[in-house]
């Protein structure tokens, strides 16, 4: 008999409303499968469910699965490779709220903010994929007396896309500075950028979500995904 312990096996669950994670530990790959197999019994797991078993600590070794290796049969991911739209406003009126989420055209999202707010920059990536690095950057240099200066808004994003068959999950987090040209060089503003999450990917209708917001600068950077 092998005794399972809840730290490196790991058994991923698909088809049922909340993913369930399982995780035990033995020395033997063999005797890894029977605790699996032993697992899946006692929670019984039903033929509409899929599962897929390996081991974390064997670097990524396949212990089993019932999942098809057709794609095309089992739905393969919704959205492997998205585009982000990016943009970022700056208002000076005091009083001035935004939202942070509107749906619409980028004509309606401008139409929302005429007037009232002015466009830093707007983005649209390529073609981007879970784990790419998005780099962003709107500056002007110019010379301040006898130093360099420089003015604008840069920013690095982390895109994360854990979609799978039967859902869309997309999120981005990031570090972005904003710069003020004045007489004795540059002041930087760093902003950190937490994790958000975004919007499923759809053409028909944009869903821009605030992802940072600086009420005291008046800046406020909204993203939105779409199908590449």
């Amino acid at each position: 008999s092998h005794q399972c312990h809840i730290n490196q096996l790991i058994i991923v669950l698909r088809g049922s409303n909340d993913p369930l994670l399982l995780f035990c530990e033995d020395d033997v790959i063999q005797s890894m499968l029977k605790c699996v197999m032993t697992i899946l019994l006692l929670i019984g797991l039903s033929s509409s469910l899929s599962y897929t078993a390996f081991a974390a600590a064997s670097g990524g070794v396949l212990l089993g699965s019932n999942e098809e290796d057709d794609e095309e049969d089992s739905g393969g991911i919704v959205h492997d490779a998205v585009r982000l739209n990016i943009v970022a406003f700056e208002t000076h009126e005091k009083n001035f709220t935004f939202e942070h989420l509107i749906t619409g055209t980028y004509a309606q999202l401008f139409q929302a903010f005429e007037g009232k707010a002015n466009v830093i920059f707007l983005n649209r990536t390529p073609v981007i994929k879970d784990g790419d690095v998005l780099n962003i950057q709107e500056d002007a240099l110019r010379m301040a007396g006898d130093h360099l200066s420089n003015d604008g808004l840069n920013c690095t994003f982390s895109f994360t896309n854990l979609s799978d068959e039967d859902s869309e999950f997309y999120s981005i987090s990031g570090l972005c500075n904003m710069m003020y040209g004045e007489a004795d060089g540059t002041r930087k503003v760093r902003a950190v950028v937490k994790s958000a999450v975004l919007s499923e990917a759809n053409y028909g209708v944009n869903a821009w979500i605030a992802i940072y917001e600086n009420k005291e600068a008046g800046i406020i950077i909204y993203a939105d995904v779409d199908p590449k």
